[in-house]
């Protein structure tokens, strides 16, 4: 952890997202669902549904040709709402655990990081993928735009009894602090529960009361 300034990262255990206005993203009712192809890779959904599944909650990213492309996780949550099938490049229909199994050699934080992803939905955000490694997420405020708003926090993503070196929070701190983001850290349990910590910059002071 970096003594410059005698600044030091601090843990706060509280849950920032205000568990009491969980808002319960339902399962679309009464719509056919639209159909997703998976190459290995990612989830494509045809022009003709892309700006249906889009609009229903900031998934995905337009392509050039209409297309609507989707992260794994976005394909495996949609899935498990019931807003697209899923098919394989043969045209074979495909479930959620299919992707899971085939990505988590490459992926092995995937279930984790999904895990993540699902809590942040049911409770009403627009979630984006974050900065690449654990910085997983980047949520927007409810109500506003990914593209046309910027995110308010940044979401680094950790495992119960996988440990973060004191250099790595230092960093991700100020990286979140460059970026104009709050960094919350989201904790997976055992038993796959989801807690929140927000971090913050302390200002050490010495016996004198002398900052550091």
């Amino acid at each position: 952890m970096s003594n410059d300034g005698g600044e030091s990262p601090d843990l706060e255990p509280i849950d920032p997202f205000d568990k009491d206005e969980v808002i319960e993203e339902p399962p679309e009712a009464m719509v056919e669902p639209a159909e997703a192809i998976f190459d290995g890779e990612k989830g494509y959904v045809a022009k003709e549904d892309s700006d249906r599944i889009s609009r229903q909650g900031f998934y995905g990213v337009r392509l050039d040709d209409g297309r609507l492309e989707l992260e794994p996780i976005e394909l495996i949550h949609l899935i498990d709402w019931k807003r697209v099938i899923a098919k394989n490049a043969a045209g074979e229909r495909i479930q959620a655990s299919d992707i899971v199994s085939e990505l988590m050699g490459r992926t092995p934080d995937l279930w984790v990081n999904y895990l993540v992803f699902r809590d942040l939905r049911s409770r009403g955000f627009a979630v984006r993928q974050g900065f690449g490694g654990r910085l997983g997420f980047r949520v927007y405020a409810r109500g506003d735009k990914p593209g046309t708003t910027p995110a308010k926090q940044l979401i680094y993503v950790l495992k119960e009894g996988v440990s973060i070196t004191l250099d790595e929070l230092d960093r991700v701190t100020e990286a979140a602090s460059a970026a104009r983001k709050k960094l919350v850290f989201a904790l997976v349990d055992q038993n796959g529960e989801v807690n929140y910590y927000r971090v913050s910059q302390t200002v050490l002071e010495n016996r004198s009361g002398e900052s550091e």
